[in-house]
């Protein structure tokens, strides 16, 4: 095991023993430091990597979680572990991946539990009134001379509101806590080709399922739009990729 040391200031060094997670986060950092793992980056799987360094997988997660804390990599569920700052295109695909302080996949997982559910409610308990004020933030979205960050203020706009008429206030309380994130996350992929129509196509499809008082497919469109909104996000990270690999 390997074994570091410690001056005590007093002439005496005491022997402190490494944990095994940190000496392979070390070996690890440099490696990435390096630029041991190519031009994108991309770091093989936890197992291949545990394998390849000869420790088991709690040891290698751990290690892995600490540079991930420091900044030195960046990992997210489905896209994979990436070494930071590696590329011009590797960096894209990590300020994709971000949602302000938190990972575009945190803010995913979020609304996957409270917009479907929102839409759902508010199906049931919206008014004539709110519908027609859904009906105008769409309306405003449709000016082709609204600057992206318009449109993405618009558009999260839409979705707390759709909350808002769900009439729970602490609802509205928890969901007014993504802004910030939504704003982040939105602003770095609004730019994707027909991302802006496509999105609203989702929220009108959302917003007819409202007002025809359906709960089921008000809650399905709602989810719908949202994996889309992955699968967007999916294909420009592996667009990126392909590009930094050639």
């Amino acid at each position: 095991m390997e074994q570091v040391m410690a001056s005590r200031g007093d002439g005496i060094v005491p022997v402190k023993q490494l944990k095994l997670s940190d000496a392979v986060a070390s070996q690890l950092e440099s490696l990435v430091h390096s630029g041991h793992f190519g031009a994108d980056g991309r770091l093989p799987s936890e197992r291949e990597l545990a394998e390849q360094f000869g420790v088991g997988r709690s040891s290698m997660r751990e290690a892995i979680g600490k540079l991930q804390t420091l900044g030195i990599i960046s990992k997210s569920h489905g896209v994979g572990t990436f070494a930071v700052d590696v590329s011009e295109q590797s960096q894209k695909s990590i300020s994709l991946l971000s949602a302000g302080s938190v990972s575009a996949l945190e803010l995913f997982e979020i609304r996957y539990a409270l917009e479907p559910l929102g839409a759902e409610l508010s199906a049931e308990r919206r008014t004539s009134k709110d519908i027609q004020e859904l009906k105008a933030i769409l309306k405003r979205a449709t000016d082709s001379e609204l600057s992206p960050k318009e449109f993405v203020k618009l558009d999260f706009q839409f979705h707390s509101f759709i909350v808002s008429t769900t009439k729970n206030r602490l609802f509205q309380q928890l969901y007014l806590q993504l802004a910030p994130h939504h704003s982040s996350y939105s602003e770095n992929v609004i730019s994707f080709k027909n991302r802006r129509e496509r999105a609203h196509a989702g929220h009108v499809k959302i917003l007819e399922a409202i007002e025809a008082k359906d709960t089921a497919r008000a809650k399905k469109e709602a989810f719908a739009h949202l994996r889309f909104a992955e699968r967007d996000l999916v294909k420009e990270i592996t667009k990126l990729d392909n590009k930094t690999n050639k």
